[in-house]
């Protein structure tokens, strides 16, 4: 009753924060800016400082599972957005967490937690929020991980969690770049590319993709470079999804089966709304591949229905 409780997700691409008390929401990129060890910006106000000041240092604080400390500054800066230190209750989480996560990493996180604010911490796995009650598959492709599991009535049958996922796409965009251009380029740049040459492929077109990079003498400029030359980068990481979902999916019986083509395949997480994956997924599966309008936001809006 005198309990103040947020919901969050915390994701490697993006932090989200939604109070339950005043319907209000924040989110900020996960990255920030760094000058002698002290953090000068948050989210995208941290991203100006790419290119623009070599005494600034660009941090990302999650990748690939790992946490560093200063993830705790930056949801310290949520609540801040959320204006939580005007009031007299410290913030309680409701946290969502992958599904395959220790107890040495909730624990990790409780006192990441309580450094940025925070007073008692709930954990609820993807698995619980998304699953239903009948035979399911689900597949979560966000931009440090992706994980997939086939529950049934509350049972996990089948689970993996892969690192192949929309930061791995970056950096082979990162690689195809300096290849056909011999210009290095940043992970913001690269995750832009990848949108842009994704929105393309939606509309059926090789569009000219343009952004900043710098030469092999440290020189800024702009690149050009098309769509159609990026897509080996795309598919590698999707094609590697599939392959994982496939060896899932053989385990189960035959019954089994034939349930879940029947029901087909819920995909969620950031990386849904890239091309290729929706559509190779259902040519590996022949069933339909259900996506939310905005998968990002899957995990947060289910969190807003359902309250801890």
């Amino acid at each position: 009753m005198f309990e103040r409780w947020l919901a969050l997700d915390v994701g490697a691409y993006e932090v989200r924060l939604h109070d339950y008390g005043h319907q209000s929401d924040a989110k900020t990129r996960t990255v920030m800016a760094f000058r002698h060890h002290e953090p000068i910006a948050y989210g995208q106000d941290a991203l100006t400082y790419i290119y623009k000041d070599p005494s600034v240092q660009i941090r990302y604080p999650i990748q690939e599972g790992d946490v560093d400390h200063s993830i705790s500054d930056l949801i310290a800066h949520c609540l801040d957005v959320l204006k939580s230190s005007q009031t007299l209750l410290k913030p309680c989480v409701w946290m969502a967490v992958p599904s395959g996560s220790s107890e040495e990493a909730l624990m990790r996180w409780q006192h990441l937690l309580l450094d940025a604010g925070i007073k008692k911490t709930k954990f609820i796995t993807n698995e619980e929020l998304l699953q239903t009650k009948e035979a399911c598959f689900l597949i979560h492709a966000g931009h440090s991980y992706t994980e997939m599991g086939i529950f049934v009535n509350g049972t996990r049958r089948a689970y993996k969690k892969i690192s192949f996922a929309g930061s791995r796409m970056d950096d082979q965009i990162k690689r195809v770049v300096a290849t056909k251009t011999n210009c290095l380029i940043s992970n913001e740049d690269a995750s832009a590319l990848k949108h842009a040459a994704s929105d393309a492929f939606w509309k059926n077109k090789n569009a000219r993709l343009v952004c900043m990079a710098m030469d092999r003498y440290q020189r800024l400029g702009q690149i050009e470079i098309s769509a159609a030359d990026l897509w080996p980068a795309l598919e590698m990481i999707e094609q590697q999804i599939v392959l994982w979902a496939k060896q899932c999916f053989k385990e189960q019986p035959f019954e089994m089966k034939q349930a879940l083509l029947k029901k087909g395949i819920f995909l969620d997480g950031g990386l849904a709304r890239c091309f290729g994956l929706r559509q190779l997924l259902e040519q590996a599966f022949s069933c339909p591949v259900i996506a939310a309008e905005f998968p990002e936001y899957e995990i947060i809006n289910t969190m807003k229905e359902l309250r801890p």
